[in-house]
């Protein structure tokens, strides 16, 4: 096991530096001495090693947790990371430094949202910086891709968020751009399920769709055309703060001509987890009369696209297109 350099890890100081940096935290420095063990082999700082180990004790949890991601379910896991983990974080977006941005749009097509970030990675702390990296690395890619089925190479992106008052996301898939699977890492301490804020997951019954904001829950969804979800509106009677940590794993394939387009569109389940960008980019394809392709394949191709759109917009289009 490689040890880490002094000043590096979560747990470090801040180093000197003449330029500015973002102010350092000050944790616990217990909860520091473990962070620095746990960084210390760099070639591990992916999500098997900083979610909470009884997990991966009983092969049958996370096997019960792929069995549900790939039946198209919403996962949720309590105390899913190390506690010293999820307290740093904590403290990290708790802190006064941090400089939140109000986010909010509303569309033609009736979604709209309201919520606060912080998506310039150059404000973050070097804390908040190897968080992001933790879940991009590839060993994090390979297990959400093991646990989902669904391809996780792309980019992984993801950002802070809080929930202030009158905050809220109105129904929607997130099923835009590449993403394949979503995370809603939660880092709400004693919040009250009355004070809003909560996950509601469309597909499940009334009585058990509703998950409020708690503290260190890990939220997992495949991302489709019916991952249907929003988040409640925060009361203006709330105290504390609905804080999280959230973002996408996405697909790294890109449609082509020359590659097996017939098979992806033919196979079940390969079809069920193309994306919005490649079925764009299929579609852009077949109607580009400048691509070199025959007018018999062509057709065939052009078939199989219309039983996919079909299978995603029973409705039709429009009743699903937009995120």
């Amino acid at each position: 096991m490689k040890q880490a350099t002094r000043g590096t890890g979560f747990g470090a100081k801040k180093p000197k530096s003449k330029k500015k940096k973002a102010a350092v935290v000050p944790l616990d420095p217990s909860i520091a001495a473990a962070l620095d063990i746990l960084a210390e082999d760099e070639s591990a700082q992916n999500l098997e090693t900083y979610l909470n180990p009884k997990l991966f004790e009983d092969s049958a949890t996370m096997d019960d947790i792929s069995k549900r991601l790939q039946a198209g379910e919403v996962v949720v896991i309590r105390d899913a990371f190390r506690s010293e983990f999820a307290e740093m974080v904590y403290a990290e977006l708790d802190a006064k430094s941090v400089e939140w941005d109000l986010n909010e749009a509303y569309f033609p097509d009736g979604y709209g949202h309201r919520h606060h970030n912080v998506y310039d990675k150059g404000s973050w702390s070097a804390r908040l910086n190897a968080t992001a990296a933790m879940f991009s690395d590839s060993g994090s890619q390979k297990l959400m891709q093991r646990l989902t089925g669904r391809d996780c190479t792309g980019e992984t992106v993801g950002a802070p968020s809080w929930y202030k008052e009158g905050d809220h996301s109105l129904p929607h898939t997130d099923w835009v751009a590449q993403r394949t699977v979503a995370y809603v890492w939660h880092l709400s301490k004693n919040w009250k399920p009355e004070w809003g804020g909560a996950l509601y997951w469309a597909q499940n019954d009334h009585a058990v769709a509703t998950y409020p904001a708690s503290f260190n829950t890990l939220v997992l969804f495949s991302v489709t055309t019916r991952s249907a979800h929003f988040v409640t509106t925060v009361s203006p009677h709330h105290k504390g703060k609905r804080l999280t940590y959230n973002g996408w794993w996405q697909s790294g394939w890109v449609p082509r001509l020359d590659d097996e387009l017939e098979e992806v569109l033919a196979n079940e389940d390969k079809r069920r987890a193309i994306t919005h960008t490649q079925l764009q980019g299929i579609t852009d394809l077949l109607n580009d009369p400048w691509q070199n392709v025959n007018a018999e394949r062509r057709e065939h191709l052009q078939t199989l696209r219309k039983s996919l759109m079909d299978e995603f917009f029973p409705q039709g289009a429009r009743a699903g297109i937009e995120a």
